[in-house]
């Protein structure tokens, strides 16, 4: 420990860690006191804890001033507009369970690039966000005794000075309740809730799970503040390309687009034959939702391809012909896309919307846009960071499916 210490010696200091550990408790203790009250509880289990998490880490971080990014608060647009859908609107199930993905992962990000000077999303640096959390959760406690008194330092009364103030000062406060609580009824009846909470919150049923939440609520505030002070001002680093087999690369390639050749073939051959009528042996149902989810997958799968193929390796600057099959491979990824699309709206068409038919809606539209950009990048390059506008791609058609994919906004569009 003293090695990483000296490491980050000026960010590792004892002042540091005492503040940090003050603020952690006291959020640990209202995370606690929250989850005793009777409010709704993905308010109380998710909401509340992470309103107070990115709240605490702002106010230390500011505090021992290692903020070297505010244009990364722009993230918390997005957070706080997913994290608090659930009380604009009367979001489906799917999405509180998606927040609870999509949130941790770019807060993850949020946090990072906060600390770093470079608005950067490289590779990298996207990895960086899975040390975060739940990377050395109980290792990192060890750095609590940063606290412990130094040697040959005179001894601080202030401790017994605050015992002599409670002493004095809690009798006093104790009358002024009684006659206060005597003068109002009202404020009687509200202290004593507050007193009945109290004992509740100190039953000896309620006790074990309250002291799980608290000890569990510090450790992750305290070991995910560790590691953001470890992966701050992250040098970047020219991400190394491999060099992929020229020979080995394009028959991958042609062989891929072959198989989709010959849908294609199919599709038109359907469309021709029976143009825009459903075949006998179908309904609707069968018909459009027939395959739809493999088509979904199936554009998923040459994403990661040409993800590879485009970020990973040198192949489509030093051979053409792995460069035009990649862009042949992007064509029938959008085909897939407008079929998938052609197969939903049939459906629609008959079935109307619900939630699931508008976010894959959505994620559709998500895809065509992702491919668009990595034809672009095929051709001619990307200019600005391509990490950063995926990132903003994903996030905006995240934000816009937890607002338009609920119960009201279906209804409503229906009707239409």
């Amino acid at each position: 420990m003293k090695k990483e210490i000296k490491k980050y010696e000026e960010i590792f200091t004892k002042k540091n860690f005492k503040l940090s550990v003050i603020i952690f408790s006291i959020a640990a203790i209202l995370i606690t006191i929250v989850s005793n009250i009777h409010i709704d509880p993905y308010i109380k289990k998710f909401i509340i804890p992470v309103l107070v998490l990115i709240f605490s880490y702002i106010f230390v971080l500011e505090e021992i001033k290692v903020v070297k990014n505010r244009k990364a608060y722009l993230y918390l647009i997005p957070i706080l507009l997913a994290l608090l859908s659930y009380l604009f609107i009367k979001i489906d199930e799917s999405n509180m369970v998606l927040n609870i993905i999509f949130i941790p992962i770019v807060l993850s990000i949020f946090l990072l690039t906060l600390v770093n000077e470079k608005y950067d999303l490289s590779r990298k640096f996207m990895l960086n966000f899975f040390r975060i959390f739940p990377g050395r959760l109980f290792s990192n406690l060890r750095y609590v005794d940063l606290l412990k008194k130094e040697k040959n330092v005179p001894k601080n009364k202030n401790g017994f000075n605050i015992f002599i103030g409670c002493l004095i000062g809690i009798p006093i406060a104790i009358v002024i309740l009684i006659l206060l609580s005597s003068a109002d009824t009202y404020f009687s009846t509200f202290i004593d809730s507050i007193i009945t909470f109290i004992k509740n919150v100190l039953n000896l049923n309620n006790l074990v799970p309250n002291l799980f939440i608290l000890l569990g609520s510090f450790i992750v505030l305290f070991s995910v503040f560790v590691n953001i002070l470890k992966n701050r001002n992250q040098n970047k680093k020219e991400q190394k390309l491999r060099v992929a087999n020229n020979s080995i690369s394009s028959t991958i390639l042609i062989i891929i687009n072959f198989v989709f050749v010959l849908f294609l073939v199919s599709e038109i051959s359907k469309l021709t034959v029976n143009f825009l009528h459903l075949p006998v042996e179908y309904t609707y149902a069968e018909y459009a939702r027939e395959g739809f989810f493999q088509l979904l997958f199936v554009t998923i799968i040459n994403i990661s391809i040409i993800l590879y193929f485009v970020y990973y390796t040198t192949v489509i600057k030093e051979n053409k012909l792995v460069k035009n099959l990649l862009l042949i491979l992007v064509t029938f990824s959008i085909l897939l896309i407008f079929n998938s699309y052609y197969r939903m709206f049939l459906y629609i068409g008959a079935y109307g919307f619900t939630v699931l038919r508008l976010q894959v809606v959505l994620f559709l539209l998500m895809e065509l846009i992702l491919f668009m950009v990595m034809v672009k990048k095929i051709l001619n390059g990307i200019k600005h960071n391509d990490a950063f506008i995926f990132m903003v791609v994903i996030v905006s058609t995240y934000v816009l499916n937890v607002y338009l994919c609920s119960k009201t906004f279906i209804e409503l569009i229906n009707k239409i």
